[in-house]
C-alpha cells in the first residue's frame, strides 16, 4: 500500500532539499568573474541626479577603497569576510563631486536616519526605495557600491540597506509569483513581546540577481552564511539576520 504523506511532510521533504550552490568553489566563481550584467539601479529617485559609485574606470580606485577600508577597520565596521572563502565584501561609498569617503557605518547611520524627501510621500516609503547618500558637504546624491574582492576587487554591486534589500528580494520574487520573507504570513514568527522574520529565499532563485545576494550576505550573521550559500537556511529555519526585534501590536 503506498503511503499517502501530509503536506507537512511534504514542506519538510522539499525544504530539506539544498536550493543553493553545490559546492563553496562554484558560489567563489560565480561572484568573481566578471560577468555580471549590469543591472537598473535599484530605487526611486524622483527627478534628482544620481550617480553610482564605480570602482572600475573611476580614477584613484585603489587609494580610494585602502581609505574606505581602513576606515571601517578603525569604526569596527565593514570589510565583510566571507567563511570558507577568500572573499571579502568592502563598501566603495564616496562622494562624486567634492571626494567625501563614507564607511560602512556612515552608510548604514545615514539609511536609518535620510535626508527627509517629500517626493517618497512619507518615511517608511522612503526607507523601502531611497537607495541614494546626501553629502553634505557639497549638496549631492549618490548610489553606495560593495567591492568584492579575494585581495584584488573582482566585482562590484549596488550597496543596499537592510530594508531596501528586503524590499527588493520580496519584489524580484513576487515578478515570479513566490511570496518570501514578510510576503508570507507564516514567516513571521514571534517569542514573548518579540517578532522575527524567517529567511525562506532560495539563492539559487536570486542567481540572476547578484547584487540581492551579495546584500543579503553582507547582512546574514558569519554562523548563518554557509547556510544561505548552501541553500540548508529553509529547512533549518534561519532568520532573517538572526534578529528578534520588538513586536508592534496594532
Amino acid at each position: 500500500m503506498t503511503e499517502v504523506l501530509t503536506q507537512a511532510e511534504i514542506d519538510q521533504l522539499l525544504t530539506a532539499i539544498p536550493t543553493g550552490f553545490e559546492s563553496i568553489e562554484e558560489f567563489e566563481l560565480y561572484l568573481t568573474k566578471r560577468e555580471f550584467k549590469p543591472e537598473k539601479p535599484y530605487g526611486l529617485f524622483g527627478s534628482q541626479d544620481v550617480s553610482i559609485c564605480r570602482f572600475y574606470n573611476s580614477e584613484n580606485n585603489d587609494n580610494r577603497l585602502s581609505d574606505i577600508m581602513k576606515k571601517n577597520e578603525e569604526q569596527g565596521m565593514g570589510n565583510i569576510k566571507i567563511p570558507n572563502t577568500n572573499i571579502t565584501l568592502i563598501n566603495y561609498s564616496f562622494c562624486p563631486k567634492c571626494g567625501t569617503i563614507f564607511s560602512f557605518k556612515e552608510v548604514v547611520d545615514y539609511y536609518r536616519n535620510p535626508r527627509p524627501d517629500a517626493w517618497y510621500g512619507n518615511k517608511a516609503n522612503q526607507f523601502r526605495n531611497d537607495t541614494r547618500v546626501y553629502c553634505y558637504n557639497c549638496d549631492s546624491y549618490f548610489l553606495p557600491s560593495l567591492i568584492i574582492s579575494d585581495g584584488t576587487p573582482r566585482n562590484e554591486v549596488q550597496f543596499l540597506c537592510r530594508i531596501q534589500t528586503i524590499n527588493a528580494v520580496e519584489g524580484f520574487m513576487l515578478s515570479k509569483n513566490i511570496k518570501v520573507l514578510t510576503k508570507e504570513n507564516k514567516n513571521i514568527v514571534y517569542k514573548d513581546k518579540l517578532r522575527a522574520i524567517k529567511n525562506d529565499v532560495s539563492i539559487k532563485d536570486l542567481e540572476k540577481k547578484p547584487t540581492l545576494i551579495t546584500n543579503m550576505l553582507q547582512y546574514t550573521p558569519y554562523n548563518l552564511i554557509m547556510n544561505l550559500i548552501d541553500g540548508t537556511n529553509i529547512g533549518k529555519g534561519d532568520l532573517l539576520f538572526d534578529e528578534w526585534k520588538e513586536a508592534v501590536y496594532l
